[in-house]
């Protein structure tokens, strides 16, 4: 096991190693830099192009809460409601949320502070325009109560949790969005866009963040 779970990624951003899969929660070429590339720019911006008032997200993995924390500080810069619904089957302890630098670099310490403050299971207002519910639940015993605009799929890789990037799993997903809504995700195995095609999605190869060359975005028509 990595003693050291707290690491220094290249853009100056914090990552840190699981305890449970002693894998990186983001890339070690920027952790910021990459949820901003995969999640907002290939998410929320691609999903706004047609001015949308508000906008519904279910995140597979909320993990540290980054994507989270970036999808509110859009939601307020854009002036757009976001409803955030994030599952998580392995939370990470508030101590070492406390040492996560996010706040320092972006600013906005409260927000990230409440995001993780909002008990597991309740939906809660952080501001204006953005709303969280998280869920300390496995993927499998989810039961949706809507659908949404956008996943944001940032599980563990799948040499990590294979069946995360299975057709199962991926129906789920599928059956998860409104038509034309969206799945983005770092990854871009042969396998995996295989799996997404046959789910029924239509999948676009797009330019990724540092040390990647492409991510995936995926369409539900």
């Amino acid at each position: 096991m990595n003693k050291n779970l707290l690491q220094v990624t290249v853009d100056g951003s914090h990552t840190i190693v699981s305890e449970t899969f002693d894998v990186t929660y983001h890339s070690k070429n920027g952790a910021i830099t990459e949820s901003n590339v995969v999640f907002i720019d290939a998410g929320l911006n691609y999903f706004n192009s047609d001015s949308t008032s508000n906008i519904s997200i279910f995140e597979m993995g909320f993990g540290t809460g980054l994507n989270a924390f970036l999808s509110c500080l859009w939601a307020e810069s854009n002036k757009i409601l976001i409803q955030y619904h994030a599952v998580e089957a392995f939370p990470v302890s508030l101590k070492m949320i406390q040492k996560l630098n996010y706040a320092d670099i972006l600013g906005n310490a409260e927000i990230f502070q409440n995001i993780h403050s909002v008990p597991w299971e309740q939906n809660q207002k952080i501001t204006p325009f953005f709303k969280i519910k998280k869920e300390n639940i496995k993927i499998e015993d989810y039961c949706a109560q809507s659908l949404f605009d956008i996943v944001f799929y940032d599980a563990f890789g799948p040499k990590t949790q294979p069946h995360l990037w299975d057709i199962p799993t991926l129906t789920k997903m599928y059956n998860l969005l409104v038509t034309n809504g969206l799945l983005v995700t770092y990854c871009a195995q042969g396998a995996f866009k295989r799996n997404l095609r046959d789910v029924g999605f239509y999948v676009e190869n797009i330019p990724g963040p540092p040390g990647k060359r492409e991510i995936t975005r995926a369409i539900k028509k």
